[in-house]
This record gives structure tokens, C-alpha cells and sequence, in this order.
């Protein structure tokens, strides 16, 4: 459940002293940001980054750990420490007090290795034995879901979703997960050895690859320069293969966005036919342009859409249409922590409405006899299962279709999948595949 102990470099204590203290910086003004504006922390993190550029790689590395950890353990912490719940409000801004007990406390429940007697500066109480001593009761301690994330979360779940294997997985950091886009693996996996890093292939999804506690920037290695993998989480994967385009389709990735699964849809179909992506953010079409230039994609087209009806010309012209609705982003708490805490109940109505009507808009799109797949990185009913089977009650000329899972093989029987880090250490997603009746 928790990290291991990481191998760095031996640093000195000057060193240790600084970037604790770095940290603590860090955290207040994350803290801030979060419950004062409801800034992003991943955003916050990296503002703070440029606002201190003496921090080095290996700066940035554990001041992340550290304010991270803290984020992930939240839910506990604000019981433990008197008046923690009080931040949330943004009334007031953590006393220092505050911050030197969380990043102790930080430390030992993410393993991070600290010597005790830097810690023992900073913490309260002092003594390093009794700070050892709480965090090895920490570490024992069964994760309660019903402190470690608001109560009513567990209202906009599906009763069969494993809400306590989830809740648990919030508290660990999840690997990167990297989608192979060559045929050479053999070149590829020397090249990841040369760079330290041990890929673990998934045992039947083969061209996912997982990596662990990377020391390096994967975006700067040459094979990602060149296109040869991407960077996409596993559950997202799934939505991809899920879809199972052929070549020589045309398809259209309603809500593109940076377009991880375009390449994935536009690579299934092996550049083959078309794939046309679309968002109503620009700036996030021109990151899918720069990233299908990158790895040689003749059959990515990109356009500008608002989210309303399809013009008549774009009306049953695809084999398919994708359609990954924004949604609360609760099935990649793992990845951005802060998120349990700033998401308000009366967002998920708001957020299914919105999903309801990008649904409507891009479904004439489809071909009769084609393929129409709902996708969401969410883990609430409203804007999972819920919000098909009422587009459904609207469309009889839509039916789900099984599909085979994309983690084992097996028929998804109902055709619709919850995937969740119990799977395979990953995030959560869901993803539904229908098709349309011909006549």
C-alpha cells in the first residue's frame, strides 16, 4: 500500500535540512492554492518549481513525495492534527506548526528515507522515537474508506464497485504506465535498460508497459522523441481497445483533448483509414498535432468542435465515434490527490448533464451498424452506467454489445466495464460499447 524504500544518492545533512524545508514551503502554498481558489496541486507544484529554480531534479523529485504524500493521506491526517479540518474552508493559511508535523509525518508514511534526526527538528513533538513510534501504528493502521475520503462519495457508487480496495489505492502513488507504438520491442526494452528502467509488460495487454519509481524524465528519452511509445495509463488503454477499430475505418474522437487515445485508435487501426479528433479546447488539438507528427500518424485529422449538433455533412459517416465525456476525474484521484478534497457533491449532476448533451450531439455521427463508445476516468453512477442506459431509453436504435475485456479476454457480457487499480494497479475508468441498428 505504501512506497518502498527508494535508493537515492547519499546527500548531506545541509542538504536533507534544505529540501525539508523546501518542502514545507511547498505544502503551504499548495495548501493555499487548493482550499483558497481550488487551484490544481499539479499546477500549484509547478509554479512554485519555476518560482525556485535552484531546485534540481533530484529537489523536485522528493519535495513532490513529500507534498504528495501529504495529499494522499489527508483524509487521516485532518483527524490526527487539532483544527486541520479548519484549511479547508481557505479562512486561514497553515501555521507552521502544521506544516512541520505534516511533512513529518508524510515522510514515514510514504517510506520516505529521511535520517530521524532531521525530522526530529521539525516536528512536533521533538522527540525522534516518538515520531517513529506513531508512524509505525500509522503504517499498521487498516485504512478506514469512511475517513479517507467525504462521506457521501460512497452514495454515487454502484453497490458491486470495491470501494475499499479503491480508498486504499488513494493512498499509494500509481506506476507509469507507457503504450508501445513499435514493432522493434527488443530495441526499445535495451534502450529503457540503458536508462535504468525495468518495464513490466502486462501479461495480456502487450503493449503496456509499466514503470516503477522512474530516477529519469521518460519524455526526454529519444524513443519518446521519435515516437516509439506513449505515455497512457492502463485503464485508459482499455477504452481504446474497448473501441477495437479496424483499418481502413473512419472514426471520430468526439472529445480528444491531448489525444493519447487518438494515437492509441489511430495505431489500432494501423495507420489505416481516418481518424478525426476533436475538442472544443484548441490549444489541446495542437498538442495531439505535435505528438501525431512526432511518431509519422498519416491519419489524424484534427477540427475545432462546440459540442453541439454534428452538421449534416457529419451525420452517419463514421464506423465509429468515441465519445470520453468530461467528467469529475474521480477515477484518477491516485494521480491528483488534492481532487477527493475540492470536488462538491453538486458538481456530478452538473457534470452528467453536461455529458448527456455532448452524447446526444456526437451520436447522429455514427453509420448504421457502426460503433457509439461512452467512455469516463469517473467512478460515480450519473456519469457511468446511469447516464447509458438513459441515452438508451432515448435511442432504441442503439444496443450494447459485449466486447472482450481488455485486461483478461472475457466477454464483458452487459457491454459495459468498470476498470479500478484492483485490476491492474491503474486508474478507474469506465467505458461502454453499442452498437447501431442497421434500418
Amino acid at each position: 500500500m505504501y512506497h518502498k524504500h527508494l535508493t537515492r544518492p547519499a546527500i548531506s545533512e545541509a542538504k536533507q535540512a534544505s529540501q525539508l524545508k523546501l518542502a514545507c514551503n511547498a505544502l503551504h502554498t499548495v495548501l493555499c492554492a487548493l482550499f483558497g481558489s481550488g487551484k490544481p496541486a499539479d499546477r500549484v507544484m509547478s509554479a512554485f518549481f519555476r518560482n525556485n529554480p535552484r531546485c534540481g531534479s533530484r529537489d523536485r523529485r522528493i519535495i513532490s513525495e513529500i507534498v504528495y504524500a501529504v495529499l494522499r493521506n489527508w483524509g487521516f491526517l485532518r483527524l490526527r492534527l487539532k483544527d486541520l479540518t479548519l484549511l479547508e474552508t481557505g479562512d486561514r493559511a497553515p501555521a507552521a506548526a502544521e506544516l512541520n508535523q505534516l511533512v513529518a509525518e508524510a515522510v514515514y508514511l510514504a517510506a520516505i528515507p529521511f535520517p530521524a534526526a532531521h525530522l526530529a527538528k521539525i516536528s512536533i513533538p521533538p522527540q525522534a522515537a516518538t515520531v517513529f513510534a506513531r508512524a509505525e501504528r500509522l503504517l499498521n493502521r487498516k485504512i478506514d474508506s469512511n475517513v479517507m475520503v467525504p462521506a457521501w462519495i460512497k452514495e454515487h457508487v454502484e453497490q458491486s464497485f470495491p470501494m475499499a480496495q479503491y480508498v486504499q489505492s488513494l493512498c499509494d502513488r500509481p506506476p507509469m504506465w507507457l503504450r508501445l507504438q513499435t514493432q522493434d520491442r527488443e530495441t526499445l526494452f535495451r534502450e529503457f535498460a540503458d536508462a535504468g528502467l525495468t518495464p513490466e509488460v502486462h501479461p495480456f495487454a502487450r503493449n503496456a508497459v509499466a514503470i516503477r519509481n522512474a530516477q529519469i524524465n521518460l519524455f526526454t528519452l529519444p524513443a519518446y522523441c521519435e515516437g516509439r511509445f506513449e505515455v497512457q495509463d492502463l485503464a485508459s488503454q482499455c477504452i481504446g481497445a474497448a473501441c477495437a477499430p479496424a483499418p481502413g475505418e473512419r472514426w471520430l474522437d468526439a472529445c480528444a483533448g491531448a489525444g493519447g487515445k487518438s494515437l492509441q485508435l489511430a495505431d489500432l487501426m494501423q495507420r489505416k483509414g481516418t481518424l478525426v479528433a476533436t475538442d472544443v479546447r484548441e490549444y489541446k488539438l495542437e498538442d495531439l498535432r505535435k505528438r501525431a507528427r512526432r511518431a509519422g500518424f498519416p491519419n489524424i485529422q484534427t477540427r475545432a468542435w462546440d459540442g453541439k449538433a454534428l452538421r449534416p455533412q457529419h451525420r452517419e459517416r463514421f464506423d465509429g465515434v468515441l465519445v470520453d465525456a468530461p467528467c469529475s476525474c474521480s477515477g484518477v484521484w491516485r494521480r491528483n490527490p488534492d481532487g477527493v478534497w475540492t470536488i462538491k457533491e453538486e458538481e456530478i449532476a452538473e457534470t452528467s448533464q453536461l455529458q448527456a448533451r455532448i452524447l446526444e450531439a456526437a451520436a447522429p455521427g455514427v453509420k448504421p451498424g457502426g460503433i457509439l463508445v461512452y467512455a469516463t476516468c469517473s467512478i460515480f453512477k450519473e456519469e457511468n452506467r446511469e447516464q447509458v442506459q438513459q441515452f438508451l431509453a432515448k435511442h432504441p436504435e442503439f444496443v450494447l454489445e459485449r466486447f472482450p475485456h481488455p485486461l483478461s479476454g472475457e466477454p464483458v457480457a452487459d457491454g459495459m466495464l468498470q476498470v479500478t487499480p484492483a485490476d491492474a494497479d491503474c486508474d478507474a475508468m469506465f467505458v461502454a460499447r453499442m452498437r447501431k441498428l442497421k434500418g
